[in-house]
């Protein structure tokens, strides 16, 4: 039986990645956006798992890998969890655009 964690544990670190489809999808952001996503990402890294933190992400799972978070009001980051604790950004893009693309390739 595995031993329940007490909160003292070194946090874990998270890597990103930057998947091939990812981008084309960065390409179309302006520098205030690309900002705002990097801003985000390190909040991504500090809180994921810890739903506290995370809460103003608004992370959402999509798949049983994949989610996604919102870097702004508008623009959503997809991304996808790899073992054992790495971030691999996919696309970003409005709501819509995600759930199109969920539907093509879910």
């Amino acid at each position: 039986m595995k031993k329940p964690e007490s909160g003292t544990e070194p946090q874990r670190a998270f890597v990103i990645e930057i998947g091939s489809s990812w981008k084309p999808w960065a390409k179309g952001l302006s520098d205030a956006e690309l900002h705002e996503v990097n801003e985000r990402l390190k909040q991504l890294q500090e809180g994921f798992g810890k739903p506290h933190l995370h809460a103003g992400l608004g992370i959402r799972r999509l798949t049983r890998r994949i989610f996604e978070f919102r870097a702004s009001r508008e623009l959503r980051v997809v991304f996808l969890l790899l073992k054992p604790n790495t971030f691999r950004l996919m696309m970003c893009c409005n709501h819509d655009e995600v759930r199109a693309w969920l539907r093509e390739n879910g």
